[in-house]
Parts: structure tokens; C-alpha cells; sequence
């Protein structure tokens, strides 16, 4: 049975000039496209595929940044689509942090805010089955920091958040949402001002825009564990493609998707 999990989300009424496929819907942030094909979001990306004698050319403008590639081969689909925010400029760390204003959790309780975690775009070509990462970018400039100490911290995708208690309206270019469930577990007032994950597995849904959610297990204000979920921020959204299986890198088990802050949690 052919997968379709990633062919949900489409350009309606596409024309076509010279064989090139061009949505009619030029905001579309993700999707998947027939091959070769242009796209242009609305002028905050273009992308293009399109045959030059025997081989086809990739083009890709994002700001200032510019990339072409030659193809050989041809594909059957070109898939936009949110990848995990760990890839530019090039795959430091396969951590990302996120630092927001302190939020205090009561003894034995949970909560659920929302913060944003900054956005990469991943393009993929498809060919029966198979999926192979043409190229990553980004409107959003990385950082790195060191969560926990120089002996035995862990290098980490920086980032800063607001916080939430609603959906919050962000830029889909440069932003998605992560809701986080809060659980403090001890008998304290816990401080909570960071949360750190293991994109290893990071499973992101997009529609309009990017979203994760996860949860936070709170043990201490030194202690925590947390968690993505593959379940998406809200009906009908799709599931992005993995980068680590385009990479065909061996998926994890389901008992190590979790990451152990061992270095505070404000």
C-alpha cells in the first residue's frame, strides 16, 4: 500500500506553463510538489526545479542566500517541508535548547504553556519511496550555547521564547509552536525558565505554520525529564519527514525518545 502520510497537504488548481509546475497559491509555507515545479512563498523563499537538457537544476533564494544544484536523475515529488531546528549551519549538536521568562509550577500539579522554537526548512525529493534532503535554510540565525557545565554540560541550539498560555500568533516563516505540558512532580515550588530536547526524535507537524508538542517531567529544580510526542497541536495537520530518515539514519527505541536535564531546569 503506497504511503500517502506526506502528500496530505497540496496546491489547489495548479497551471502549468511549459511542463513547470506553478501553484496557484503562492503564501503556501510547506507542502508537496509534482516535479519539476516553482514556487515562490510569497516572496520569503523561492524554490525551483526545472530541466536543462538532460539534467534538472535545483535554485533556491532565501535573503541573501543563494544555492544551485544539478540533478541527474529525476524524481517524482519535491517536498517543502519544517525540519528539525538543529541543521545550520551545519549539524553542531542535536540539542536544542529553549530559555523563556521564569514560570513557577505548584507541589504535585501540571501545566500547559506555549513557547516558540525557531524554524529550518528542509527540501526533499521523493522517488518510489525513498527520500533524499536537497537542502536546508532558514530566516533565523543560529545560536549555540553550553547547558550545564564545562566538565560535563552539552552544546546546544540556543534559543529565546516568549511563554503562553494560548496558541500564540507567530511569523510561520521564522517561528513554530511548541506546547509543553508542565508536570512538577515533588513536594516544592519548582522555577522553570528552560527546557532542553533531543531532536534525535522530534517529531514536527506543519499547516499553515510548524508545531511540536511535548511534556516536561519536573523531579527537582535540578532534575527534569522531557519528552516529544508524535501527536500534532491540532487536527489535520501533517507529519514533516524526519531528517534522520532521509539521512537513513537507524530510528531510535521508544524508550530512549526522552532527554535527562541534569543541570537545573531554571
Amino acid at each position: 500500500m503506497q504511503d500517502t502520510r506526506h502528500h496530505a497537504v497540496r496546491p489547489v488548481s495548479p497551471e502549468h506553463r511549459h511542463g513547470v509546475f506553478l501553484p496557484e497559491d503562492r503564501t503556501m509555507m510547506f507542502g508537496s510538489f509534482p516535479w519539476p515545479c516553482i514556487h515562490d512563498a510569497d516572496g520569503i523563499f523561492s524554490i525551483s526545479i526545472e530541466r536543462e537538457g538532460g539534467f534538472f537544476r535545483y535554485r533556491r533564494t532565501c535573503q541573501d542566500s543563494h544555492v544551485e544544484k544539478t540533478l541527474i536523475s529525476e524524481g517524482s515529488a519535491v517536498f517543502i517541508h519544517p525540519v528539525e531546528p538543529i541543521n545550520l549551519p551545519k549539524e553542531v549538536t542535536r540539542i536544542l535548547e529553549i530559555v523563556f521568562p521564569p514560570v513557577f509550577i505548584a507541589p504535585e500539579s501540571e501545566k500547559t504553556v506555549f513557547l516558540v522554537f525557531p524554524v529550518e526548512i528542509g527540501v526533499f525529493i521523493e522517488k518510489n519511496g525513498d527520500y533524499v534532503l536537497l537542502d536546508v535554510f532558514s530566516l533565523c540565525q543560529p545560536k549555540y550555547s553550553l547547558y550545564g557545565s564545562p566538565e560535563n554540560g552539552v552544546i546546544t541550539r540556543f534559543c529565546q521564547s516568549r511563554v503562553s498560555d494560548t496558541v500564540p500568533v507567530i511569523d510561520p516563516a521564522r517561528e513554530g509552536v511548541l506546547q509543553l505540558t508542565l508536570r512538577n512532580t515533588g513536594r516544592n515550588w519548582v522555577e522553570v525558565s528552560r527546557a532542553v530536547f533531543d531532536s534525535y526524535f522530534m517529531p514536527l507537524y506543519f499547516d499553515t505554520g510548524a508545531a511540536m508538542t511535548g511534556e516536561m517531567t519536573i523531579f527537582s529544580k535540578m532534575i527534569a525529564e522531557t519528552r516529544l510526542q508524535e501527536q500534532p497541536l491540532r487536527d489535520g495537520m501533517t507529519l514533516a519527514i524526519p531528517v534522520i530518515q532521509a539521512r537513513k539514519i537507524l530510528m531510535v527505541d521508544v524508550e530512549k525518545k526522552s532527554f535527562l536535564m541534569e543541570h537545573g531546569v531554571g
